[in-house]
């Protein structure tokens, strides 16, 4: 694998890009872009040629920009509605036509198509799923799109039509969590017989069968993401299954830990395989990424305003430190992406 890019973004008006070396881990700033206010969060086009983020603060919006292959420096093309106000999600269909918006102020989604040149048009569609919308993405397919709603304590589920970026809701519409558990983000296990979601407030995660054919999740099965035993105010942030399917990990902010699961095969259930702190340097980590091959872990800490890499152990998926670089102030985002 060539050296990728890493974006580093959040509550400040940088987007830092990095190039990943991936024998040794190490960070090299490549270019630095004007991101608005607070870029918090970031997703990249199939294509890796473009560029969306939102504002969680003020007037909800939608910005694109077209990546430079050679520094991975962002162009501004045009911002449009991101149907709401407060957007903390942004990801973008697999096929590439479609921009999804999550609202957590307002609590609704939008949908916002993509023009020849990478830019966004108005949404076509604006939904309210729930209370605080924190993350909206397909699955694979990208037949079917998901909501988790934090204050609502449910994942919304819906249709996607490609043809014209219409969501309808699935039946049942919803799956409901514990009640006060704040789902926040959700991820797919690579078999596509599995989902995981991190529940933010009283810090648990969640282990989910997946019917591909119907986009429907069911059977729930929770675990804390915290030791045994730990009283320290803390709640989760995001998670992510290891391009292997071995492993699951999510972000404590609070304990400051990456928690460290083992995947059983064959049910999809979790083990507690550990909690990666970092010798004190994983600050409240806001987000973390994996790189394509599973190498390595980024963790962006939003009150250290560092991002630290690890090294991930391919058979036991524990963290070995490498390397901890500075970044703007309180990053909320971090991401690997392929070079185009």
């Amino acid at each position: 694998m060539k050296n990728p890019f890493v974006y580093v973004a959040g509550y400040n008006p940088a987007i830092s890009c990095f190039v990943l070396d991936m024998e040794s881990g190490t960070l090299k700033p490549s270019s630095t872009s004007d991101g608005g206010k607070s870029p918090t969060y970031l997703a990249w086009s199939p294509s890796r040629k473009f560029m969306y983020a939102v504002n969680e603060v003020g007037g909800g919006r939608v910005t694109a920009f077209a990546i430079n292959p050679q520094d991975g420096a962002l162009t501004r093309i045009n911002d449009a509605s991101s149907a709401g106000n407060g957007p903390c999600h942004v990801s973008v269909h697999p096929g590439g036509k479609w921009v999804f918006a999550a609202n957590y102020g307002s609590g609704t989604i939008g949908v916002l198509a993509v023009k020849p040149d990478g830019g966004v048009e108005e949404p076509v569609e604006k939904l309210a799923p729930g209370k605080n919308a924190h993350q909206i993405f397909s699955d694979p397919s990208g037949k079917f799109v998901f909501v988790p709603c934090l204050g609502s304590n449910h994942v919304a589920h819906y249709v996607f039509d490609d043809a014209t970026g219409k969501l309808t809701p699935n039946n049942p519409p919803t799956v409901p969590t514990a009640q006060g558990a704040g789902p926040r983000h959700l991820c797919f296990h690579p078999s596509g017989r599995f989902a995981y979601l991190i529940n933010e407030l009283d810090s648990t995660i969640t282990s989910l069968a997946y019917d591909a054919g119907k986009g429907l999740l069911s059977a729930p099965e929770t675990l804390p993401t915290l030791p045994a035993g730990v009283t320290v105010k803390s709640s989760t942030a995001h998670v992510l299954a290891s391009p292997s399917g071995k492993f699951v990990y999510g972000s404590n902010r609070g304990h400051d830990s990456i928690v460290i699961f083992a995947v059983n095969p064959g049910t999809g259930r979790l083990t507690l395989a550990g909690h990666e702190q970092g010798g004190g340097d994983v600050k409240v980590p806001r987000d973390f990424t994996l790189d394509p091959t599973g190498k390595f872990l980024l963790s962006a800490s939003q009150k250290g305003d560092t991002v630290t890499v690890f090294r991930c152990s391919a058979d036991r998926g524990t963290l070995e430190k490498l390397s901890t670089v500075k970044v703007p102030s309180a990053p909320a985002f971090v991401g690997v992406m392929p070079v185009p």
